[in-house]
């Protein structure tokens, strides 16, 4: 039964902050959908002793550890050897992945040279994890007290196809059903994490159930996890219901749904095709719509118009209208998305005009003001927003401001 994951990631580039580790990450993200505790995250550069370090911490605070990187050819590709010695067991060349290593490279018409064989080196009695995305695989190996090690490549692509394939389906295994945690995730907008733990307070959880909170801006998710008790279905549909009453409208999707995505699906089951006009955004919006698969079925396209020229020619924006109250106002966003809606013929269109920043700001409109408009049908209204932050924060929320508001509208 595996209820404690200890990660564990290498590298002095991690160290140095010369790369982000988005492993970890990852990892403890995937492990806690299966209802598992990540005790700690450990990261160490490669150095002999700390990596024994690390792996005799990992091994004391968790039931199965999972390391990543250092599974290279080069000379500071350690793990592998210091795997072995920290078991104390000798390194055996796997004849599959060394044959498989060859073959990769022949396919691919690269020069084979001998020091890739190091990435075919495993401590004995391994279990070998297939790199379906790379060259180095990685290995599962016992290491003592009923606890096992599971090492992937560092390389966050192929980490994410190991833990895919076969690290998930393995820990699933090993979890019995009865053991298995209930849970679902709830993304929310509209809502600080303060004003959401207070919204939450009478929520009954017991000792058996656990609320989790994470705020990834502009994304505010809330987990919710049942991991034992012998009511734990009716438990878990009890507090799930809950909290879908007390949160309502805030709520806009359950699981890891992106918001554009909801909007997507709101657009196709009510046959709207979406044209987008944006200035402080500068194409933002419509790269979060085009992100989603099958967007062409309702996007019809866009306009990034910056410069007030830009807004008279392309939208139809009157002169006037920018003399009289400026390119960030409630008029212009309104003439932005009726002129982009005109031009595409889209059933809905969405502008977005603002104040990005740094600087452009002034008493009455300072750096963060956005001004949005919806066009459909009899419907033509605006609304202004104010953000707080750098340039890059302000967009971030302006278009997560603007595609909630076009999900309430499709409801309705």
């Amino acid at each position: 039964m595996i209820e404690r994951v200890v990660v564990l990631s290498t590298g002095d580039e991690l160290m140095t902050g010369r790369v982000v580790d988005t492993n970890s990450t990852a990892i403890a993200s995937r492990l806690a959908a299966l209802g598992i505790s990540v005790p700690a995250v450990l990261k160490v550069g490669d150095d002999r002793e700390r990596l024994l370090w690390a792996l005799r911490t990992a091994r004391d605070l968790g039931d199965l550890v999972i390391g990543t990187g250092g599974l290279g050819p080069t000379a500071d590709d350690l793990t592998t050897e210091i795997v072995a010695q920290f078991i104390g067991r000798k390194l055996k060349e796997d004849t599959a992945a060394a044959d498989g290593l060859r073959q990769r490279f022949a396919s691919r018409k690269i020069d084979w040279t001998e020091n890739n064989l190091k990435q075919a080196l495993f401590p004995e009695g391994s279990t070998i994890i297939p790199n379906p995305a790379g060259t180095a695989p990685g290995f599962r190996v016992d290491i003592g007290g009923g606890k096992q090690l599971v090492w992937l490549s560092g390389v966050p692509r192929e980490m994410s196809a190991m833990m895919t394939e076969t690290i998930l389906p393995w820990i699933r295994q090993q979890q019995t059903a009865q053991h298995q945690a209930l849970a679902c995730t709830f993304k929310l907008y509209g809502l600080t994490e303060s004003k959401l733990d207070d919204l939450l307070h009478s929520v009954n959880l017991g000792n058996e159930a656990k609320l989790s909170f994470r705020a990834h801006y502009p994304d505010l998710s809330l987990r919710l996890a049942v991991t034992s008790g012998e009511h734990r279905g009716l438990n878990f549909v009890r507090l799930h219901d809950q909290i879908l009453n007390l949160l309502g409208g805030y709520i806009y999707a359950e699981g890891d749904t992106p918001l554009e995505e909801v909007v997507g699906q709101l657009l196709m089951e009510t046959r709207q095709t979406l044209a987008l006009a944006e200035s402080c955004t500068g194409g933002y919006i419509s790269h979060r719509i085009t992100s989603v698969p099958g967007s062409s079925n309702y996007y019809f396209g866009g306009a990034v118009t910056y410069a007030n020229d830009a807004k008279k020619r392309f939208l139809g924006v009157q002169p006037e209208t920018l003399d009289k109250h400026g390119a960030v106002s409630r008029e212009t966003a309104l003439e932005m998305s009726q002129g982009i809606r005109e031009q595409t013929g889209a059933s809905i269109a969405l502008s977005v005009t603002g104040i990005a920043g740094p600087s452009g700001g002034t008493p009455d409109k300072p750096v963060g003001t956005v001004w949005m408009s919806i066009s459909m049908g009899n419907f033509h209204d605006a609304r202004t927003f104010q953000f707080t932050g750098d340039r890059e924060r302000i967009i971030q929320g302006t278009s997560q401001a603007a595609l909630n508001w076009l999900r309430t509208t499709l409801l309705g």
